[in-house]
């Protein structure tokens, strides 16, 4: 229990250092065709006028500033008190109306069936226990309430062979091509080790599991149903969207 505690402590210190960065990041990313791609997404699978959203990781606020532009109610949590500082800001400056709390995305405090849907974007990757996490959304989450989430194996190069050997190909075609710095590298300013995380990240449970496989079995699990997932890789699957359901709850 100690261990789990420093190393979600780690983490957190992590994203407290890159979340200067990472906001800046964000403010471009509003501006890019991934943001109304997302609005697309949100507009085609929360279908219920002024819904409850939960974004579960937000960050430094991108998923609140396209649903609240929609219509919904949203409550944004995230690990990082930075994050959530810079949210904040960044929902002030917008002048919309977002509650915001720094919260464990494995021990969320919301009373079961709280929300019509969850959203969530590159977070159970990082965790320690996302099995716990996922548990978690099906609880708040009310009877065929939609989850929407993006994540990847982001680290999973560190665990698998055939990842990693895929993974040092990319680097020496990086290297030939010169390619563009990442939208995340150009906005490191307050020059941030990204190898912190990625020695957090090769020690955990989720950086040794194929996905987004694993996610389709939790959530059946857990009782959910109209799964749909798309992913990005050309051989391996890389990062990848999955939409699913809260199956309703049958008595007798």
């Amino acid at each position: 229990m100690e261990e789990q505690k420093q190393q979600i402590e780690a983490i957190r210190d992590y994203w407290n250092q890159r979340a200067n960065g990472f906001a800046l990041a964000v403010d471009e990313e509003l501006k890019l065709e991934e943001a109304k791609e997302w609005e697309r997404q949100f507009r085609e699978n929360i279908q219920e006028p002024e819904a409850c959203v939960l974004d579960d990781g937000t960050g430094a606020g991108f998923f609140p500033v396209i649903l609240s532009r929609l219509g919904y109610k949203v409550t944004a949590i995230d690990y990082s008190d930075e994050m959530v500082a810079l949210a904040k800001e960044r929902f002030k400056k917008l002048g919309i109306s977002v509650d915001v709390r720094q919260m464990d995305a494995q021990h969320l405090t919301f009373a079961d069936a709280s929300f019509d849907a969850v959203v969530s974007r590159n977070v159970l990757w990082n965790l320690d226990d996302p099995e716990a996490a996922y548990r978690e959304i099906c609880r708040v989450l009310r009877p065929r309430g939609v989850l929407i989430l993006e994540d990847g194996n982001m680290y999973l190069y560190m665990n698998d062979p055939e990842y990693a050997a895929w993974h040092e190909a990319q680097l020496e075609k990086r290297k030939k091509e010169q390619a563009k710095e990442s939208l995340h590298g150009k906005y490191n300013v307050d020059h941030v080790d990204f190898s912190i995380i990625e020695r957090i990240a090769g020690d955990l449970s989720i950086s040794k599991i194929r996905r987004p496989q694993w996610d389709f079995n939790q959530l059946v699990s857990l009782g959910f149903d109209d799964i749909h997932i798309t992913t990005t890789g050309e051989k391996l699957p890389m990062g990848f969207r999955i939409t699913a359901r809260k199956k309703e709850v049958r008595l007798g």
